[in-house]
């Protein structure tokens, strides 16, 4: 039996009420980074339940790998569900929390999940249908929003495939032909002297101040590194009382830059402000990196397969009721905000004419966001390519509330099947077309620069 995008689509739509209940689950019981045995073990038994061989990774909590299929190459597809602390949210067009301060799938991740999920399901079928050789492997990725796939790249979890996909939940339907930014988080901490503030400050050595002077130097530093370099921090220990000198503190810090390597110059030139101001107050600097990921190498040649196949297999409808859900929800937005999630990506403004993006775009190229996605130390290893759907309201923007709310909606549940019919079909096509496959390496071996994590001083 041939099988085409249209066909394969069908053995996505064919469990449609099983993968929708499985998005719902996950979203109606949200769980943040490293916390997220429940949604792992649902993923891990349903692939298991379809022939999958299921292989716990040890190298990260609820981790794993599921693999399909005998011969020819190997293909990849990964997917998320941890949830986003502090973001719980009722699928409503008002915010009004769940759970107060409990966490919610403000990213997608119940539908990143589900839906790369219905891919490897749905290709492995093909794949047999056809009687083509070819292995699918699933990968189930927790905590994306703290330290995501880079315990599994060391591992070396990704060193066999021949290719590689994702996709992600967002407010346009276009493969994801921009960049990310690397990143890395750290924590630095002062260690200090007590004293009394009022009647032996001199006896005292004040973290604090240390703190504080190494983010000064952080404020002179900005106009001194990469273009693209951005630098966040918070002072989450500044000591007890103030008549206390402070004998401890600590700052988190994010530094980002365009390419990885970017980011390790720049975290460098971070670290020497930590250590002068610990010279500067007779206090002792140490850090602890904590994780930190690659940009994200677009792979052309996949990503004009993905594009190819998104016309291929038609889009979804939206029912009145969800026009009407997705208007209201997009009218919580201010316009300003909403054209944002457009420009950055190279999008046209005149989409917000209407509330959901309805058609194919073909966006991002030659483009880069400030975000960072572990999905970017996969594509140093292996060709990646990645999608976006439109499972939100035009002009709404993740880690929000209304993307939280969109991510529990009916609409967007059908969003994430089209997302898998279009990753299983692209997969499909990678592992049957030797010259599509070919292509796809080669140009990697042409982009890519060998794989070091950020978090490798």
């Amino acid at each position: 039996m041939s099988m085409d995008s249209i066909r394969i689509a069908a053995l996505v739509e064919a469990r449609a009420a099983e993968y929708d209940a499985l998005a719902l689950d996950i979203w109606d019981h949200p769980e943040p980074a490293f916390q997220e045995a429940r949604s792992s073990a649902l993923h891990r038994d349903l692939l298991a339940s379809r022939a999958f061989r299921v292989t716990d990774c040890p190298e990260m909590a609820h981790s794993f790998m599921a693999e399909k299929g005998s011969g020819g190459p190997i293909l990849g597809i990964m997917g998320e569900y941890d949830a986003l602390p502090g973001m719980s949210q009722a699928c409503s067009t008002s915010r009004q929390a769940l759970v107060e301060g409990g966490p919610g799938h403000a990213c997608g991740h119940n539908l990143l999940g589900v839906g790369s999920l219905a891919a490897a399901l749905a290709l492995a079928e093909a794949l047999e249908l056809s009687g083509q050789p070819g292995r699918v492997r699933y990968y189930g990725c927790p905590a994306e929003e703290a330290l995501g796939r880079i315990p599994l790249v060391r591992a070396g979890r990704f060193d066999d495939l021949d290719a590689s996909l994702s996709w992600h939940p967002a407010d346009v339907n276009t493969p994801h032909h921009y960049r990310t930014s690397a990143n890395v988080a750290l924590v630095v901490r002062f260690a200090g002297r007590a004293s009394h503030a009022a009647m032996a400050p001199q006896a005292g050595r004040s973290a604090l101040d240390a703190a504080q002077l190494m983010n000064l130097g952080i404020e002179f530093l900005r106009e001194h590194v990469e273009p693209g370099t951005l630098l966040h921090y918070v002072i989450t220990d500044g000591g007890r009382r103030p008549n206390i000198v402070p004998e401890a503190a600590a700052v988190s810090l994010y530094v980002r830059a365009p390419r990885a390597e970017g980011v390790r110059a720049a975290l460098k030139r971070v670290l020497d402000c930590a250590k002068g101001a610990a010279t500067m107050t007779g206090t002792k600097a140490s850090w602890e990196i904590t994780h930190g990921k690659c940009d994200f190498i677009p792979n052309e040649a996949i990503h004009g397969a993905i594009h190819e196949t998104m016309g291929q297999i038609p889009l979804p409808r939206p029912a009145a009721e969800e026009k009407t859900f997705a208007k209201a929800l997009a009218a919580t937005v201010g316009r300003k905000d909403r054209e944002a999630t457009l420009t950055m990506i190279g999008a046209p403004t005149a989409l917000l004419s209407k509330a959901i993006h309805g058609e194919i775009g073909d966006f991002g190229r030659g483009y880069r966001i400030g975000g960072s996605l572990d999905v970017g130390d996969v594509s140093y290893i292996v060709p990646t390519g990645q999608m976006n759907a439109a499972t939100w309201p035009l002009g709404v923007g993740a880690h929000t509330w209304q993307s939280c709310s969109a991510s529990g909606s009916t609409w967007a549940r059908r969003q994430a099947r089209w997302a898998a019919a279009v990753l299983a079909a692209t997969g499909y096509r990678l592992l049957t077309e030797p010259r599509l496959l070919g292509a796809a390496q080669a140009e990697h071996r042409a982009t890519r620069t060998p794989w070091r994590s950020t978090m490798d001083l």
